[in-house]
This record gives C-alpha cells, sequence and structure tokens, in this order.
C-alpha cells in the first residue's frame, strides 16, 4: 500500500511539473514580452548614433520609444563604423528629450497628430467597458476656414472606411501605418483598440489570439457604419488578421465588409507557434499538449487563460469561406510568422487573394523598409474595389 501512495504521489508531482511547463510555453504565446533597449552613444540635431545590432543597420523608417516620454522617427543609415561598432541614422522627427536609451519599433508614428492629418479620438462602447479609437478622414488636417472665404458645400463623407487591426503585444500606434494609404484611396479610417492592448478596458495580461478580442473591434465596425459607411475594408496585422476571421464570421457587418488587406498576418496559429518553438529547441510533443491545453475549457485556466483557446478554429487554413477580394502583404524575411503559409493560402484562393511580397523584412516591418512601395500596393489594389459598388 506504501508503494502504491507513493506512486500516486509521484505522478501527482510529475502533473503539477508538467502543468507549470506548460504554462510557461502558454505564456510564450499570449503574454507580452520584455522591451529591449537600445544604448543611445549621440546626438544631434539632426542624426542619432547607435550601437550596430541587427536592428539598427537596416534599410528604411523606424520608430525609436524613448525611455519616458517622447519618440524618435529615423530615416536612412548615414555612416557606419565597423571598427568602433556603431552606426549613425537620419532623425526624420523627434518629439521630447532623447533619453539614454530607446525601444526600437516599426512605430514611425507615435499618434495620428505627427502625421498632419484630421483625426479625432474617441471612446468606443465595447463589452468591456469605453475603449479608445481614432478616427482619421481624408482632406488633411483640420483647419478653421478663412474669414473671408466663400461659404463651400461639405464635401461628401467617404462611405467606405478601412478599420485598421493592430496585433498582440503592441497598440493601436502599429495600425497607424496603413493609414497613409487608406487616406490616399481616400477612405476614412477608425483604428480600435481593444482588450488587453494596454489601452482598452483591462482583462488580464494575456491575449486570446483574437478569439475574445474580437467583439471590441466590432464595436469599430458599428461605428463606422452608424456614421455612413456602405463599405468595410479590414486591415489586419500580425494577430489582427485573426481578428479580422472572426468578424468575416461573426460581424453583424461581414456583409459590408468589401475587402480585406493583411499584413504579416497570423493565418495559423499552430504553424506559428511550432516554427518558433522549433527554433528555441522546444519538443514537439509539448508545444502540441500547451496547444490542446489552450483549448480545454478548466484546464485553459490553469495555464493562464480566461477562456479556451482552439487555434484550428482560428485557422484562415482549416476553416476555408467566401472571402471578399484579399490583399496579403508579407515578406519571406519574417522570422516571426511563415511566409510560407501566407503563401499557402494564397495559392488556395487564387484570383481572391493577391499576394505583395515585400523586400526582406522582418515582422510587420513591410512598410518600414519601402513605405513608397507599401502604399502603392495598397491603393492599387484599392482602385480595384472600386468596380465592386457600394453594399446598401
Amino acid at each position: 500500500m506504501t508503494i502504491v501512495w507513493w506512486v500516486l504521489g509521484v505522478l501527482v508531482v510529475l502533473a503539477a511539473a508538467f502543468l507549470l511547463v506548460l504554462r510557461k510555453v502558454v505564456g510564450k504565446i499570449v503574454l507580452p514580452g520584455g522591451d529591449r533597449w537600445t544604448p543611445v552613444l549621440e546626438t544631434t540635431d539632426d542624426s542619432i548614433q547607435l550601437p550596430i545590432t541587427d536592428d539598427t543597420v537596416r534599410p528604411g523608417e523606424y520608430g525609436l520609444w524613448h525611455d519616458g516620454t517622447g519618440h524618435t522617427t529615423v530615416g536612412p543609415v548615414l555612416e557606419v563604423d565597423e571598427a568602433a561598432g556603431t552606426v549613425r541614422r537620419a532623425v526624420v522627427r523627434t518629439s521630447g528629450d532623447v533619453s539614454a536609451r530607446v525601444r526600437w519599433s516599426g512605430h514611425v508614428h507615435p499618434d495620428p497628430a505627427a502625421m498632419d492629418v484630421d483625426w479625432a479620438e474617441l471612446d468606443l462602447p465595447t463589452p468591456v467597458g469605453p475603449a479608445p479609437a481614432w478616427v482619421i478622414r481624408p482632406g488633411g488636417p483640420a483647419a478653421a476656414p478663412a474669414a473671408a472665404a466663400p461659404a463651400a458645400a461639405a464635401p461628401a463623407p467617404a462611405t467606405t472606411w478601412a478599420v485598421h487591426v493592430h496585433g498582440i503585444r503592441t497598440t493601436r500606434v502599429t495600425a497607424l501605418r496603413t493609414v497613409p494609404a487608406a487616406l490616399e484611396a481616400g477612405w476614412t479610417s477608425i483604428v480600435p483598440s481593444f482588450r488587453g492592448d494596454g489601452e482598452a478596458p483591462w482583462q488580464g495580461r494575456a491575449s486570446h489570439l483574437g478569439a475574445r478580442e474580437w467583439p471590441d473591434v466590432e464595436a469599430a465596425l458599428d461605428h463606422a457604419v452608424a456614421n455612413g459607411a456602405g463599405r468595410l475594408v479590414v486591415v489586419g496585422w500580425s494577430m489582427g488578421a485573426t481578428i479580422t476571421h472572426e468578424l468575416l464570421a461573426r460581424s453583424a457587418h461581414r456583409d459590408r465588409i468589401a475587402g480585406l488587406v493583411l499584413v504579416s498576418p497570423a493565418l495559423d496559429w499552430e504553424t506559428t507557434v511550432r516554427s518558433q518553438a522549433g527554433r528555441a529547441g522546444l519538443p514537439g510533443f509539448v508545444v502540441g499538449a500547451a496547444l490542446r491545453a489552450m483549448a480545454l475549457p478548466l484546464v485553459c485556466r490553469v495555464v493562464g487563460l480566461r477562456s479556451p483557446v482552439d487555434v484550428r478554429a482560428l485557422s484562415w487554413l482549416h476553416a476555408p469561406r467566401n472571402l471578399p477580394p484579399t490583399l496579403l502583404i508579407h515578406s519571406s524575411g519574417d522570422t516571426t510568422v511563415p511566409f510560407a503559409v501566407s503563401q499557402e493560402f494564397a495559392d488556395a484562393h487564387p484570383g481572391t487573394v493577391t499576394l505583395a511580397v515585400s523586400e526582406p523584412a522582418e515582422h510587420a516591418w513591410e512598410r518600414n523598409v519601402d513605405a513608397v512601395w507599401f502604399d502603392t500596393t495598397i491603393t492599387t489594389w484599392a482602385r480595384s474595389l472600386e468596380h465592386t459598388g457600394t453594399v446598401e
């Protein structure tokens, strides 16, 4: 009898240890990561010097978040000193005092105010409470009319609205990068926040990969339609593509969704997670167990989720549906979300999905490496939607 109890005790300990391992693995998938800081070596009015890293020598424009308040947008590499291990980049714009260290990002615009556009902020009524969103309208910055100017009829409001949906471990500022192309296309943009992103109402630190977040973005569609949107174009960045997947299936406005733009899209979480785990040397059976634990009603809470997340149900590959015209922008240089999945998805939907392959870029940095190509790709594709008519 003593042996039986001993064996049971060992099994309980092993089970508990395995659950702790699964919780850690799930945390790597759904919890925010730590900030990575880059020291600032020197600054002038028009340049900044940083250590050479994989990021700091990349071509294009990027955003540097200051340690505290403020933001700097950097442009081309001006000088690389291999011997000293330094790189100097042009400063495009900056706000606030540059700190001793900065956080490198793809966020070239810290907010709409930096974009010289007509914008406003509002709170959307989501199921978890008011969530902030930006609305940005075509036509340039808002300005009071000159006193002597003759009265003129107000321009007709845009009947196509773009809903820009950011991804995991970031905020709506990420999605501002698709707003310039939407404005060029003549669309009004709405850029919502959603639970768990640090701006919308708090519901814990864990992302649910779109399964719980999509109703918050539905509130943005509600607002657009209530304000004259006849057509909707959903623009999903990374995990924003998963939220878009749920909106296509569940939104009350899905018949108005005339097109999709998906950037570095997370089309299949299982493939994405297994790819990252493989590079980290994590055994496949552990990853499989973690994904199954996420989908189980009780076990999901043990591993840190509020409700089950079935990654297969969220996959674009396992749940084919009638798609509106879709532009998919991705780079084969993405080491976070496998490009091969985007290629597979495009191949499965010829004539509906247009795959635009950018120059080599890390995850969601396709616009950063070539903004002209990125914006032109979207506006050229957008013109094809003009022939689909307006949903009444």
